[in-house]
């Protein structure tokens, strides 16, 4: 597979020299529409050459200076990508990050940059891939919506199927989605990706039925979910109720337990993956198994807006999650109707489509 995959990240790589050619002619033949020039600009970063720690054949640590990898790349429309940080077929466990809104091939090197810092957090052995293989919703009307996550779903599943025939047997991989992605990822657990734990940071809900970890994953996969102070997209609950309310996740802490003049605080929606952060520490803990040292919290919404918000932002949350649970009391079946529904049966048997319901060149906000 070592071939193979290395003839897949220069083959992308090609690909990206063609797109920069393309553009630069559109350029200079002074055609080129602003979207073609900040696409040049971005292509031309994600083709910039990397250095990175390489170990040679006596064992010595050198500084190594190569192409980005990535796994797929497409530089049309809104832009889509999937790179792979680090060794990933010797990795003893393997991060697959799925970022959320708001992101395109112009936003892609701040979630790279997210990628590298679950990396170095998790230590020796890591390998991390960033995966936006699809299109993410660009702005707030666009992530009320399913839609992109229900498209993305089975893509999504099937990529962790593949990343079987890549790594090592023995090698643990962690699904980590943050804000929108957490919908992506969710959605993919329903259409049977079967990671070995998985990490939802800052989740506005997965489903409305969908209420309890068990719902998503099987035993002996735990679900680990963070929620920082203020989080508004949390407190939204607008996919469906929160994850770090489910009664059998592991609701991990964003703050240092024991304070210090190095710990980084974490608040709102776009934090969580700070370097010396506890939040990005508990991050790394579980990627790499160390899941025994994982500092919990179980404070409530209301405790932790105290430390964020006035109590006037505070309401209107409040009066959205009033709103969400008059909906899910008309509208939630029995479990078993809502287990059928998300496993894709209807209630005779028969199946039913699954799809009916730290930036290195900031271009926006992150999420």
């Amino acid at each position: 597979m070592a071939n193979e995959l290395e003839a897949r990240f220069e083959a992308n790589h090609s690909l990206l020299v063609a797109a920069r050619d393309r553009l630069q002619a559109a350029v200079d033949a002074d055609t080129a529409s602003k979207q073609d020039r900040t696409r040049l600009d971005t292509v031309n970063d994600l083709l910039r050459p990397v250095l990175t720690a390489e170990v040679d054949a006596s064992g010595n640590v050198v500084p190594v200076q190569r192409y980005r990898r990535f796994w797929s790349v497409d530089p049309s429309g809104q832009g889509r990508a999937v790179e792979v940080l680090g060794d990933l077929e010797s990795a003893r466990n393997v991060a697959l990050l799925v970022p959320g809104m708001g992101n395109s091939l112009e936003t892609f090197g701040g979630q790279a940059d997210r990628g590298e810092a679950i990396r170095h957090e998790a230590g020796p052995g890591t390998a991390v891939i960033v995966w936006l293989d699809y299109d993410s919703p660009q702005g707030i009307p666009a992530a009320m919506s399913k839609a992109p996550a229900l498209e993305a779903a089975p893509r999504l599943a099937s990529f962790v199927d593949e990343l079987d025939a890549v790594k090592l047997p023995s090698a643990k991989v962690t699904m980590v989605g943050h804000s929108y992605g957490t919908e992506v990822v969710g959605q993919a657990l329903l259409n049977g990706a079967h990671p070995d734990r998985v990490v939802m940071t800052g989740s506005p809900g997965i489903d409305k039925h969908v209420d309890q970890a068990t719902d998503l994953v099987a035993p002996p996969t735990r679900l680990y979910v963070e929620r920082a102070p203020g989080d508004y997209v949390a407190y939204t609950q607008w996919h469906g109720p929160d994850p770090a309310d489910f009664p059998d996740s592991i609701r991990m802490a964003t703050a240092d337990p024991v304070a210090s003049d190095e710990a980084v605080s974490v608040h709102w929606h776009n934090e969580y993956y700070r370097t010396n952060s506890e939040s990005l520490r508990n991050v790394g803990r579980v990627v790499r198994g160390d899941l025994a040292h994982i500092s919990r919290t179980d404070t409530t919404p209301m405790q932790e807006t105290r430390l964020a918000w006035g109590p006037g932002l505070r309401g209107l949350s409040g009066a959205a999650a009033k709103v969400y649970d008059g909906v899910v009391a008309v509208t939630k079946p029995s479990r078993e109707t809502a287990r059928r529904a998300t496993s894709g049966q209807a209630a005779d048997g028969a199946r039913v489509p699954t799809g009916s319901v730290q930036s290195r060149r900031p271009e926006g906000p992150q999420r």
